[in-house]
């Protein structure tokens, strides 16, 4: 009974003034709790204790007040469900009406997602900051339609990848040029798509340069005809090589010399210039060798009287052909002869010449071949061609490349009797 009284004599203040001071005459709120020692070095203990209770007590309670304020001091008990999905660990939590939640729950981005309020700035203080993955990923990225990575420096910027001793650096100084280099071991550099979509150079905001899927390079045009296609004017500093393979140089040409179709999926070829149409490109000569002999109704080759020439590709030339050929027989009894000689181009005839030998002259003079001289003129494309001569046996037996030494006078003449013929080529 006396405490009961005792009780009511100490509560009936609060109805009146309904401020409570604790340690303190004048309460500055309902409750003010003044610390008994605010300063000094003593070991007492000031505070306040709010209620202490295992997870699975808070979980349990129903029907709690918002605002109310616990400390949860083991969470060894009770499950992360329901009202206590938030209790995670030992500490202060309060109810907000629906669950428990942290009293200033820290964000750790160690743990947990978060949100930045403002600009922040990590001071490394010359130290390495490293982030390491076992999954070799480190994502940096937005949900939204940018994604932006910046390294900001005073006087550079740079970003540095590195595997093993080989180095990727890619960096911007102040007012100059950007570049994108390798250094360490690294071998080389690949800008590759995984596609057949193109690479585009582009500058001031324009495409100026693509290179295709199928590797074909256009300056000044985003679909690109050949390997190489420029749409706008072409500047050559130094030689142009044309021809070769994959792995060989081509020609540079001589000097004077200009470059001629050689039809399509053929490489131009330097060719030297002629001022005008009829210039002579080559003159050629050949002349008997050895001494052939052909019977009547027979026809044989003038041994020494072959050339083969080319005319070259992209080009006609005409053939100018001036020959020259004795057929005798001596000594053959007065006997006459007679034959032809022939021009043949690949092995088919495009001319010949009537010839004769007498076999007596009169005059003590026997054995007289009649010499015959003969021209003819052809125009070719470009191609190679083999020329040669023949002679055909139409009456008796001739001969052909004759040394003279038995005929009287004779003074050593060994090419008075020989087949000739001369051809000059002119360009067209």
């Amino acid at each position: 009974m006396k405490k009961n009284l005792l009780l009511g004599t100490l509560l009936f203040p609060l109805f009146i003034y309904a401020q409570v001071g604790i340690n303190t005459p004048n309460p500055a709120s309902t409750l003010d709790i003044t610390a008994k020692n605010a300063t000094g070095t003593t070991a007492d203990v000031d505070g306040l204790l709010v209620p202490r209770v295992d997870r699975q007590r808070a979980q349990s309670m129903t029907g709690t007040p918002v605002s109310t304020l616990i400390y949860v001091n083991s969470i060894a008990t009770g499950t992360q469900t329901g009202t206590a999905v938030n209790i995670d660990a030992v500490g202060y939590y309060y109810y907000n009406g629906t669950v428990w939640t942290k009293l200033n729950a820290p964000v750790n981005i160690y743990t947990s997602n978060g949100t930045l309020a403002g600009n922040r700035t990590v001071t490394t203080a010359g130290n390495v900051l490293n982030f390491v993955n076992g999954a070799n990923d480190i994502t940096i990225g937005t949900s939204g339609t940018q994604g932006i990575v910046s390294a900001t420096g005073s006087s550079r910027g740079a970003f540095q990848a590195t595997g093993g001793s080989g180095i990727l650096s890619m960096f911007v100084d102040n007012a100059l040029t950007a570049q994108i280099t390798t250094s360490g071991n690294s071998t080389g550099m690949n800008l590759t798509t995984a596609s057949a979509t193109p690479i585009n150079l582009l500058t001031n905001g324009a495409n100026r340069m693509v290179v295709t899927g199928a590797g074909d390079v256009g300056i000044g045009t985003q679909t690109p005809q050949k390997k190489l296609h420029v749409n706008g004017a072409l500047q050559i500093t130094n030689e142009l090589n044309v021809g070769g393979t994959a792995s060989t140089t081509g020609s540079a040409g001589t000097t004077g010399q200009i470059l001629t179709s050689s039809g399509a999926g053929a490489a131009p070829t330097w060719k030297t210039l002629n001022t005008s149409s009829g210039t002579i490109s080559s003159a050629n000569y050949v002349q008997g060798t050895t001494e052939a002999t052909i019977t009547a109704g027979n026809t044989a080759d003038v041994p020494g009287v072959t050339l083969t020439l080319t005319v070259p590709a992209g080009m006609t030339q005409t053939f100018l052909f001036t020959i020259l050929g004795y057929a005798t027989n001596f000594p053959s009894g007065g006997v006459s002869s007679q034959g032809v000689f022939s021009l043949l181009q690949n092995n088919v005839k495009i001319s010949s010449a009537y010839t004769t030998k007498i076999g007596s002259a009169g005059g003590g003079l026997n054995d007289l071949p009649v010499p015959v001289t003969f021209l003819k003129s052809v125009t070719l494309p470009a191609g190679t061609y083999t020329f040669k001569v023949q002679y055909t046996a139409w009456a008796n037996t001739a001969r052909v490349n004759v040394d003279p030494t038995t005929y009287a006078g004779y003074n050593g003449d060994t090419e008075a009797m020989l087949t000739k013929m001369q051809i000059l080529v002119y360009n067209n």
